[in-house]
């Protein structure tokens, strides 16, 4: 790895978990099953969790059922020695301050935030956002979902600026694999924690610290330590070769679905190719995948994936 000044970061290195939203025929949240989906995170050694991120639905979320999941989950990962968050996702400012008011009444104190979508924000608005939802909750920290849907990216520069502003703002993520944009980031702002894809991990630790959100991480979970492992270790030939392995898996699994389907129906069949009782439904209006392309998914990963731990 490239030889650097130590700079200590806002936030642990770690390796962080995605949690679905396990859905009954009649949309309720099925608690047994997400208990157990929990519960096989953390016995598999996960010690940061979230839940309601895009891919966790939590766009789609009602206030009671936000209320229902964020307290589940809450029983389930406040406690010594874990550090839960809470994906928070809404239009306006006021319904995210209520929201995290409502995950903070549970014990949550870690927060992934995202901008409002309806109308990028510039700059200014951008500033004001972070010195808003950040400053209200002073005893707790956040991390920001960098994501293209919002209608901006926020680059390594403006991420200074907000750092300096907003000093309970310790974490990025960041899905672009986008080399440059990775650099920029770390240069920028050393001192911020940014969780990286499985696609740009490697890249990522041969610039600096980082830490993982693994996409596949219910699909291939040792795989997925020994990825966090060598980066801890600055073991460049293995992170690059299991970033090999890695590549392309999605494509080929999901080549034979001819639509663009939301994020979740993604990460929920990855839970089901491991565990086939896990409901992989999606609330509406959106779709999850058929019963045929689900057992297509099927065919390919015992063809050729299943022996990948």
């Amino acid at each position: 790895m490239i030889e650097a000044a130590p700079v200590a970061t806002r936030y642990p290195r770690c390796n962080l978990a995605a949690c679905m939203l396990p859905w009954t025929e009649h949309w309720e949240l099925d608690v047994a099953a997400f208990t157990e989906h929990v519960n096989t995170f953390l016995q598999a050694g996960y010690r940061n969790l979230y839940v309601l991120g895009t891919a966790g639905e939590g766009y789609a979320l009602s206030d009671r059922r936000f209320q229902q999941v964020v307290q589940t989950f809450a029983e389930l990962t406040v406690g010594e020695g874990l550090d839960p968050q809470v994906g928070v996702i809404a239009l306006s400012l006021e319904q995210i301050t209520e929201r995290i008011a409502c995950a903070y009444h549970y014990g949550i104190r870690m927060f992934q935030i995202s901008l409002p979508s309806w109308g990028p924000l510039d700059e200014s608005e951008t500033m004001l956002f972070f010195k808003s939802v950040c400053g209200a909750f002073p005893d707790c920290r956040f991390l920001h979902y960098n994501l293209p849907r919002v209608g901006r990216i926020i680059g390594g520069a403006e991420y200074r600026r907000l750092a300096d502003a907003v000093p309970n703002l310790v974490a990025t993520k960041n899905s672009s694999t986008d080399y440059a944009r990775t650099a920029d980031l770390l240069k920028h702002t050393p001192d911020l924690q940014h969780f990286l894809l499985e696609s740009n991990f490697a890249m990522g630790c041969s610039i600096g610290e980082c830490s993982l959100l693994c996409s596949q991480a219910g699909l291939f979970p040792k795989t997925t330590w020994q990825l966090f492992q060598a980066g801890l270790d600055d073991d460049l030939p293995e992170l690059f070769r299991i970033t090999a392995l890695l590549h392309g898996i999605t494509g080929r699994l999901f080549a034979h679905c001819q639509r663009r389907m939301i994020d979740g129906c993604y990460d929920k069949t990855f839970l089901w190719l491991r565990d086939p009782q896990f409901p992989t439904r999606m609330l509406p209006p959106y779709l999850g995948l058929s019963d045929e392309e689900r057992q297509t998914c099927r065919a390919m990963f015992d063809a050729e994936f299943r022996q990948i731990p």
